[in-house]
């Protein structure tokens, strides 16, 4: 029997198993409907703290160049290297060019200053605060806790593209993450994967046992490990070619935003795919038009509108992308032309379910409008954002259990 063959065997073999039903407090709470929205989620999430300030440009703010007279981005003008404009206050790095493609369709939703009160500046509290959307010390994330409280059928339908789980996708529904589709394997030969996966095979399809919790719980992680090894065995992501003009960068997040569309093309029911582009935390060495932080800009925003170019008008308004990252930075720039942790930060949402334009009102960057005199306050509590998301898109309406402790303020960016 060839490996694909085996692997759909295996798969059929478990899933035929876990239709079971138990009552066990460890077992991952996956179910299924008869119907699926046919919509997918993109969070992109911008590890290390994004510069907001320098990213959605506030060049009609008279204490913006004050604040950084060496990485401030010039206002609009016929120079290529002057801020994007928008709407007459704000504009977008210059980098950030390939994002007028959505501004100009109506389909790109702008939000400068978005957090969350009482925010921590530490990466880690603060990317897992933003990523359950409660709490750094919540174990599950907002987009599991979705998952489980409005199941859906599909054959993959969630996954990460990290080398570690995502945090936003932790929790009792079970979700394959890796880096690359075509290095998600067991890393052994076709024959020895068969004779292994012939041996897991006999604790993966088990009849489940209330009595037995974490026996349940391995074979249920097992069950979604050979469903999704079966899934995706069978898409050659080496040729796949982008529709409609679309060109990914060649770097390591423009790969995975292909493969995201890949997948969202198989028609395997893809509703959540969270993936990370990193080297935000720009201490130093920033720069204005050139620097760190406007190479990072150059590939985020190049894979952002590849995904949406790719896709096109038939497909792209039932996806729906959101970038989001842990704080801004200091409103002022520091002495080693770089940015230190702050508070605000931009966030963007992509595709023809958002409603495009500029939400929430600007706090300012004068002095006594900012948290702690230094760090540019929010306008917009980023779990409104999340709360639209999921009920507006997603057909979640169970907010309460997906964003619990919070009363959503509508925005009408979804």
């Amino acid at each position: 029997m060839k490996r694909r063959e085996f692997l759909r065997y295996l798969a059929s073999v478990s899933a035929t198993t876990a239709a079971a039903t138990l009552t066990n407090p460890f077992r991952p709470r996956l179910g299924f409907s008869q119907t699926s929205t046919g919509k997918t989620l993109v969070v992109v999430f911008q590890r290390g703290g994004c510069d907001g300030v320098n990213t959605v440009i506030p060049y009609g703010d008279p204490e913006y160049p004050r604040l950084r007279p060496g990485i401030a981005i010039a206002p609009p003008s016929a120079d290529p290297n002057s801020a994007i404009d928008l709407d007459g206050f704000f504009g977008l790095h210059p980098s950030l060019q390939p994002l007028r493609t959505p501004w100009d369709d109506g389909n790109l939703a702008v939000l400068p200053a978005v957090h969350y009160p009482n925010a921590t500046r530490s990466h880690f509290d603060g990317q897992q605060n933003i990523e359950s959307a409660a709490d750094a010390t919540d174990l599950d994330g907002w987009l599991n806790r979705h998952l489980v409280t409005l199941p859906q059928p599909a054959s993959l339908r969630a996954v990460g593209f990290e080398s570690s789980l995502p945090h936003a996708l932790r929790g009792s529904a079970i979700v394959s993450s890796f880096r690359d589709i075509g290095r998600f394997n067991l890393g052994l030969s076709a024959a020895d994967e068969v004779d292994l996966l012939t041996e897991l095979n006999r604790v993966y399809s088990q009849q489940p046992d209330s009595a037995k919790a974490y026996r349940d719980l391995t074979t249920g992680f097992g069950r979604v490990l050979v469903n999704d090894l079966s899934v995706l065995s069978g898409i050659d992501t080496d040729s796949y070619v982008a529709e409609n003009g679309a060109t990914y960068p060649s770097s390591t997040f423009g790969r995975q935003m292909r493969q995201v569309a890949q997948l969202i093309k198989e028609g395997l029911g893809l509703e959540i795919a969270a993936l990370s582009i990193g080297g935000w935390d720009t201490h130093s060495a920033q720069g204005g038009i050139q620097g760190r932080q406007a190479s990072r800009h150059a590939d985020f925003s190049a894979g952002l509108t590849a995904l949406y170019t790719d896709l096109g008008p038939a497909r792209r308004d039932d996806v729906l992308t959101v970038t989001m990252t842990e704080f801004g930075r200091t409103a002022q720039e520091n002495a080693s032309g770089g940015t230190d942790h702050g508070h605000a930060g931009a966030w963007f949402l992509i595709g023809g379910a958002a409603n495009g334009g500029i939400y929430g009102a600007w706090p300012g960057l004068e002095t006594d409008n900012m948290v702690r005199g230094r760090y540019l306050d929010h306008s917009i509590d980023f779990r409104d954002v999340m709360a639209e998301v999921i009920a507006n898109h997603l057909g979640n309406n169970d907010l309460s259990s997906v964003i619990p402790g919070h009363t959503p303020t509508p925005l009408g960016v979804v």
